[in-house]
């Protein structure tokens, strides 16, 4: 089986490379934008961290004084085109997750999903016009021209999970992957095998010159859908998440609360009224007075009226460490060529 696989992974790390070496000699064009792009991405499949880093890049960005709005694909999204993203009800199912949480956080902040990256991106300026662009999930989808390139690394994933599909979760190949990127950004970096964090440093510094962020996940609290937010909950809780790793979502919380069960659905799960149901019938014969959930999980049970008063959702984000100067230089700079 073993041999089988890797006639399937040089096809598709010729295919990749091949696109990636047009875009290289401008034989294929990125478009531009009359904004600053900056874009968050990975080269793996499942859960890097993307979100909150763009999360983090928005708050940044706003801090600094600077207007901003966000492009996404949006992943599985129920509604075909070009769409503004709203706080409703069906953002979710209708924008995908991610932009539907971004929106939730930032409603202030233009978001817009599409599958064709530039001219999202130009329908998003035509009518708001912004300073930056923090295009999501974009490190393979180059026919957006970026201005600044933010390539994330699971700190918790074993280096072979960077080999390419179907051998390991590798998008593309790693190394040349590398040389696009203006930073490399370690995600995850306060729930990793310490061992493990300085070994894959040790290794991007002897493959690139690149500056290094780490991007530890920051617990910031459980919220309910009244506003009020506290550190810790006494009482037993259910969990429930739909993320590509469930179990850094208990490592986050240790300490924290008590679970009692944690009901893990696949990634980007959509929620019926039967499996609510379910949740709260479990939750009450193991004398589980609370549902924990989070953020991106939250935007879809957040509407289920038999979860009210019930629910509480985990506040997540990410402290930038490390090269963080050099960002902050390199986006003032992008700023002032623009004016």
């Amino acid at each position: 089986m073993r041999e089988m696989l890797f006639p399937l992974r040089w096809a598709y790390q010729f295919l990749t490379g091949f696109r990636n070496w047009m875009y290289d000699h401008r034989l294929f064009r990125a478009g531009k934008v009359e904004a600053r792009v900056l874009a968050v991405g990975n080269v793996t499949v499942g859960g890097t961290g993307k979100t909150p880093v763009t999360l983090a890049m928005l708050e940044l960005l706003k801090k600094k004084g600077f207007s901003v709005g966000v492009v996404s694909r949006g992943y599985k999204k129920g509604k075909s085109g070009i769409h503004p993203v709203d706080t409703g009800i069906k953002a979710a199912a209708d924008f995908g997750d991610e932009p539907a949480l971004i929106k939730h956080t930032h409603p202030e902040v233009p978001v817009f999903v599409g599958g064709k990256r530039v001219k999202t991106a130009r329908q998003l300026l035509s009518e708001k016009s912004v300073d930056f662009i923090v295009c999501d999930d974009a490190y393979q989808h180059r026919a957006l021209h970026r201005d600044l390139n933010l390539l994330l690394l699971d700190a918790t994933v074993p280096m072979k999970e960077y080999r390419v599909m179907p051998v390991g979760r590798g998008r593309e190949s790693l190394v040349p992957a590398l040389k696009r990127a203006d930073y490399l950004v370690l995600t995850k970096t306060n729930i990793a095998d310490d061992a493990q964090v300085k070994d894959l440093i040790f290794w991007l510094k002897d493959r690139s010159d690149k500056p290094v962020l780490l991007a530890p996940y920051e617990f910031r609290g459980l919220t309910n859908p009244a506003g009020e937010t506290v550190k810790e909950l006494k009482d037993p809780v259910y969990l429930v998440s739909g993320v590509a790793k469930p179990w850094t979502v208990e490592k986050t919380l240790a300490g924290v609360v008590k679970i009692v069960k944690h009901k893990s659905f696949e990634d980007h799960h959509r929620y019926t009224n039967l499996e609510v149901e379910t949740i709260l019938d479990e939750a009450s014969h193991l004398q589980a007075r609370w549902i924990v959930t989070t953020a991106k999980d939250a935007v879809k049970l957040r509407h289920f009226r038999a979860l009210q008063g019930r629910l509480w959702v985990i506040e997540m984000g990410v402290k930038l460490e490390g090269d963080v100067k050099e960002l902050y230089a390199d986006i003032d700079r992008l700023a002032r060529a623009r004016d």
